[in-house]
């Protein structure tokens, strides 16, 4: 007797391919809500540190305002990193994620350091 060849597996998602790019886009915009109200404070807290002046004038904080600008581009950086790597599963953006982080926290050492 001949055997009946076998069956081809339903072509179904498998649990290693790419999700849908819509996930990135909801962890994205749900990454850049959560961040947008501390995104603010620390943008006005940045520029005060560059300036020197809120209620009175002082002098100019450029270590603490460079600082500032590092953690407001981790901020707008991060969320889309995360959705990227998410939906794409790669070692690669989960590295560019990681990069973002300890240059952020690098930098939070080194200036409360001084």
């Amino acid at each position: 007797m001949d055997r009946l060849p076998a069956k081809a597996p339903l072509l179904e998602k498998s649990a290693t391919g790419p999700m849908s790019p819509w996930w990135g886009v909801g962890i994205t915009l749900v990454g850049w809500l959560i961040l947008a109200i501390p995104a603010f404070f620390l943008l006005f807290a940045t520029a005060t540190m560059f300036s020197g002046c809120f209620l009175e004038c002082t002098a100019p904080d450029p270590a603490g305002g460079t600082a500032g600008v590092v953690f407001l581009a981790a901020m707008v950086a991060g969320p889309p990193l995360l959705g990227t790597a998410v939906v794409t599963r790669r070692r690669l953006w989960w590295i560019a994620l990681g990069a973002c982080v300890f240059v952020a926290v690098a930098v939070f050492i080194v200036v409360a350091s001084l």
